[in-house]
Parts: C-alpha cells; sequence; structure tokens
C-alpha cells in the first residue's frame, strides 16, 4: 500500500508518516483528529450520484469547499448549484463543536444532500470528534491495516465504529449504528485519493444503507495547497448560491 499521511475532512498534508510504535488509544486519537498543525485547504468539483431501490438513478454536481486550521474548520458543499450549506467546527483537545446552515438562498424543501443519504458533516469527518467508548478489534480495508474505535455521539443519538488506517492515522470506513445495534444503518467508504502539489486529497467517496447507495467523485477541478490567511485567492473558495 502506498504510504500517505493524510489531513482530516479531504484535505492534505504536506508529508508522509513513517509508522511508529502503536500509541495508547487516547495518543492515536489525537493524531487523527488533529494530524497537521499547518493550515490547509482543498476546493473540489465534481459530481454525486444516488441509486434507490424503486427509484431513477439521480445525478447532480457537487462542490466541497474546506478550510483547515488548528482551531478551526470552515467549510462548505453545495449540491445542484441551488443547495448549500456552511459547516463550522471548533477544535480543540478539550472540546469540539460543529454546526451545519444552510445558505442563503439554499433550496429548502426536498432537500436532494438528505435524500441521498448524505449528511454535510459527512464530508468533513466531523464523527470522528464524538467521545470514545472502546477500541474494538483491529480489522483491514482493502488490505490496510486498521484499529478499530467505537464513537458515541454527545446526544446518544447513534455510536460510529470506525476503521482507522494504523500507521497514516486516517479513516477509511465508518459504520454509523443505532443505538443498541450492530449492524450500521449507513457506511462510508473513502474509495480513492489524488495528489496536488505534493498534497493528498480524497476524490471518491461512498455511502450506503438499506436500498440506496450514493457515490462522490471530485473529478472535475481541484484545488489544494497550504492556506495562508488573508490571500484573497483561497478566501474566495467559499462560494455564493
Amino acid at each position: 500500500m502506498k504510504r500517505w499521511m493524510l489531513l482530516l475532512l479531504f484535505a492534505v498534508l504536506a508529508a508522509s508518516l513513517f509508522a511508529e510504535e502503536e500509541l495508547p488509544l487516547n495518543q492515536f486519537m489525537e493524531r487523527v483528529r488533529f494530524p497537521n498543525p499547518t493550515a490547509t485547504y482543498a476546493a473540489l468539483d465534481g459530481q454525486i450520484q444516488h441509486r434507490r431501490s424503486g427509484e431513477s438513478p439521480k445525478s447532480e454536481s457537487i462542490y466541497f469547499a474546506v478550510i483547515l486550521q488548528p482551531e478551526r474548520m470552515t467549510g462548505q458543499i453545495i449540491i445542484g448549484g441551488r443547495e448549500g450549506y456552511l459547516i463550522g467546527q471548533t477544535r480543540n483537545s478539550g472540546s469540539s463543536e460543529t454546526s451545519v446552515v444552510p445558505m442563503q438562498g439554499s433550496q429548502q424543501e426536498n432537500p436532494m444532500l438528505g435524500y441521498m443519504g448524505v449528511r454535510a458533516s459527512d464530508l468533513t469527518m466531523s464523527f470522528l470528534f464524538y467521545p470514545v467508548v472502546k477500541e474494538l478489534d483491529a480489522d483491514s480495508v482493502k488490505g490496510a491495516a486498521c484499529r478499530v474505535v467505537l464513537l458515541e455521539a454527545p446526544d446518544k443519538s447513534e455510536q460510529v465504529r470506525v476503521y482507522i488506517a494504523r500507521n497514516y492515522y486516517f479513516p477509511l470506513k465508518a459504520e454509523f449504528l443505532k443505538p443498541g445495534e450492530s449492524k450500521p444503518y449507513r457506511t462510508l467508504e473513502v474509495n480513492s485519493f489524488k495528489q496536488e502539489n505534493d498534497l493528498y486529497y480524497t476524490d471518491e467517496i461512498g455511502l450506503f444503507g438499506p436500498g440506496w447507495r450514493t457515490r462522490i467523485n471530485f473529478n472535475k477541478s481541484a484545488k489544494v495547497g497550504l492556506f495562508v490567511p488573508g490571500d484573497k485567492a483561497v478566501s474566495s473558495i467559499i462560494r455564493t448560491l
């Protein structure tokens, strides 16, 4: 497997990490949640495709932008050019809060993102900041050795079984579980990566549940790099509807 150093929330890192001795769980999760002190950004254009049993397939354009700084994250998703969300997250060792706010002028009725089984916070992988319940038996995803960690939403509404690449500190799969159940009702998989400006980003994500499947391909354009506050070209990645 190619050695990757991957940034949280489909973002990017400046360099790879060598495998180390196994860290205690709390230190391991700290590395997963805060992989790099360097601020970075990504602006990705692509397509989202959805299939649901008994219905015609649907396809829409999708735009995802994220600015990652050590203390905060700012993100945006626009689907079909008419439905958009702003995502914010405070990021520190003690706690983390995520907000998702519909953009001004966003389509309110029959939202497509939810219909396609996607949460705005999926693309920023905000679930990684859920409190840790425990570590489960190790497993692998597509040949990559993973530590498996069970997380739980602060409001107890769900648990997430996350498969994290042991040597690269990046989640490759997340299984979302309803309280008291062991079978996931939705699953997120990171399928592939690309490189630009010596930084890696996720270019294909899959989500699925009973009777439906969604694939997101960021295959139209990608701008990825180091974030410099005040850089107008970078600041402009947050779009309007």
